[in-house]
């Protein structure tokens, strides 16, 4: 075994099919030897006609002739198999010949004729095949057999390695990562859930500072947040912190095929942990381990998740002080996991990790364009913050990442703010540039510029947000788009912003009334999501003048009845016109601001940053005549500039 090891990998291989085609060739010998007419036992004469039974077959007579030959005396010695007889003729000729019909009473009369005509006369079992023919016989059942025996034994090994791995715990062992060199400080935002990690990471840097005390160490923490907010990030961060081993698995690490193999993997995971204390254990999607069934009767698959989760609280209460073991779970729905794993002593701290803010946001930017060939002394980082509210860290990476790849794709030397507003919209907006841009005529394009003008000049006068960027390219679902962000983020609305915001999603309808004479379906999304917002304030913000203080979602719906809805409705829509007729006065008094904005993208199809700044009146409604020509001459002057 130690010299075939030692020889080249060909001359292993070579060695291997030579030996596989000998016994394939011997197996066939066999069987073709096996299947050869035996002898042993038989007379001269019939050894003579079955040894080679080919100088007789191949050359056929006739029934008939043959009969002559008989009455001629002709026949020397005769073989008989069943219906076919092998003559040969005192002149020394051989052929052979089949006895049927009519024919057949000549078998009943050879045993006299040749008494009366001293022919011999012997019975034999020939083979018709010729010898290639019986080797390729041979040669298909051996092989036949051979892969029936292959797949036998191929089924018995999978068999004995399932049950094995079964036994063994089964399944891929949880990997121990070596000690991460991640930080806190390399975690962007989430500093909710880095405060709340602060315990874990004292008591597991200088765990006997608190035992003296008789203090008892953290055992668990749930990191519970939207996907992409960085909870794995965190988690690796907690091990680097605290210098200790990291092993990283999720929830569908403990399911398997074979009952029990579970609550294996299980004993196995903290097994290895105590080996490589101290030691962070990680189970991201932490609710995919389920929650335990109860009732009398309890189906298979219920039955060993209430096993293993059963051994998770048996392996958690069972650490020691010493052992400076915690158990990080990480998920995306808190209220999917099991009671018992929330009680105290187990996973009782639960650490929320929100959306970046605005500040994180900018923080993430600037970050992920250091690690890339950027022009990041040019890109405006705080209106990208601004314009990517409700994104996740995932989100902004991939953003930048996209970005990349379209500088690449433009042979550009390094990522630019366009390519990163590009980006950004092509994931808010579900896709890139959509190729109905090749259909639309200047007709289709300077409605949709005038009605995306609206929305923007509306917007910044009644100080509904921020305009950060106006777009007439068609992105997925979207003929146009304007971002418009919030001053901040806080998550309170006054009654004065929320009207703006009503004004503003009926700005594009009524821009295109006041410049068409006619409307299009294309203001239908800013009707469907500005009734919504009237009917919230109205029914549920207090912002009623005809229920006061009363919310009608805390009415019963049994009280709400027909003659209740017609009033919410009616003061609902009496909000909205207020709202068009301000989102009116507006455009009127900017007319020529709107259309100088229309202009700039039927020109340039995106407009933003200190050119738009600069296209946009005065923020105050009331300012004074003079600012509004300045800020008019400013938007004509650039709106008319050469391309």
């Amino acid at each position: 075994m130690k010299l075939f090891s030692a020889w080249p990998r060909w001359v292993q291989v070579l060695f291997a099919v030579f030996s596989f085609v000998a016994v394939v060739a011997a197996w066939v010998a066999v069987d073709y030897r096996s299947h050869a007419p035996g002898l042993v036992g038989k007379t001269a004469l019939a050894q003579e006609f079955e040894a080679a039974p080919r100088a007789w077959l191949d050359h056929p007579l006739d029934a008939s002739a043959f009969a002559q030959r008989l009455e001629r005396n002709e026949i020397a010695a005769l073989a008989v198999d069943g219906q076919r007889v092998l003559a040969t003729t005192r002149g020394g000729e051989r052929f052979s010949t089949e006895l049927v019909g009519g024919e057949q009473s000549l078998l009943t009369r050879l045993e006299t004729l040749s008494r009366e005509q001293g022919f011999a006369l012997t019975s034999v079992t020939v083979d018709p095949r010729t010898v290639g023919e019986r080797l390729a016989a041979s040669t298909g059942s051996v092989l036949e057999r051979l892969v029936t025996l292959l797949t036998v034994a191929a089924m018995i090994g999978l068999g004995v390695y399932l049950v094995r791995q079964g036994a063994m715990g089964g399944g891929a062992k949880a990997k121990l990562a070596e000690k991460p060199d991640t930080t806190f400080a390399d975690v962007v935002g989430a500093s909710d859930a880095k405060t709340s990690l602060q315990q874990v990471t004292a008591f597991m840097r200088d765990p006997q500072k608190y035992l003296a005390l008789g203090a008892k160490p953290p055992r668990g923490v749930l990191l519970e947040g939207p996907p992409g907010t960085g909870k794995t990030l965190l988690a690796r961060a907690l091990a680097g912190e605290c210098k200790a081993n990291f092993i990283a698995v999720d929830g569908s690490h403990f399911s398997s095929m074979f009952y029990g193999q579970g609550i294996s993997k299980v004993r196995e995971l903290f097994a290895t942990a105590r080996k490589n204390s101290p030691c962070i254990i990680f189970i991201d999607e932490f609710d995919g381990i389920g929650k335990r069934a109860s009732g009398a009767k309890v189906e298979g698959g219920q039955s060993e998740e209430n096993r293993i989760i059963n051994k998770l609280l048996v392996e958690m209460d069972g650490f020691s002080a010493s052992d400076n073991i915690v158990v990080i779970g990480a998920t995306n729905h808190v209220g999917n996991v099991d009671d018992a794993l929330k009680r105290p002593g187990r996973f009782d701290l639960v650490a929320r990790v929100a959306l970046p803010t605005v500040t994180d946001r900018r923080e993430l930017f600037e970050l992920c364009l250091s690690r890339v060939k950027s022009d990041a002394g040019r890109i405006d980082t705080e209106g990208l913050a601004r314009a990517s509210s409700g994104l996740s860290h995932a989100d902004i990476t991939n953003i930048v990442n996209r970005a990349t790849v379209l500088a690449a794709e433009t042979g550009a030397d390094a990522v630019t703010q366009g390519h990163v507003h590009r980006a950004l919209e092509s994931h808010q907006l579900g896709g890139e540039v959509s190729s109905l841009k090749a259909v639309f005529t200047e007709t289709h394009r300077e409605r949709i510029a005038v009605h995306e003008a609206g929305h923007a000049l509306v917007a910044h006068v009644l100080k509904a947000g921020r305009v950060e960027r106006i777009s007439i390219e068609p992105r997925g679902q979207a003929l146009g788009v304007t971002f418009v962000s919030r001053e901040d983020e806080v998550p309170l609305y006054g009654e004065r912003e929320l009207k703006a915001r009503l004004s503003m999603l009926l700005a594009g309808r009524e821009a295109e009334l006041m410049s068409y004479g006619n409307t299009t379906s294309g203001a239908s999304d800013d009707l469907k999501r500005a009734s919504e917002l009237a009917i919230e304030m109205v029914s549920a913000m207090g912002f009623s003048h005809e229920f006061g203080l009363l919310s009608l979602q805390g009415v019963p719906e049994a009280l709400v009845g027909p003659h209740i809805q017609e009033r919410a409705l009616g003061e609902a829509r009496a909000m909205l016109e207020t709202a068009q007729r301000a989102c009116r006065d507006t455009l009127e008094r900017y007319r020529n601001v709107l259309h100088a904005l229309t202009t700039a993208l039927l020109k340039e199809d995106t407009v933003s940053g200190a050119l738009l700044r600069e296209m946009l009146p005065v923020h105050d409604f009331h300012a004074g005549a003079a600012n509004d020509a300045a800020a008019l001459r400013v938007a004509m002057e650039t709106a008319s500039a050469p391309a």
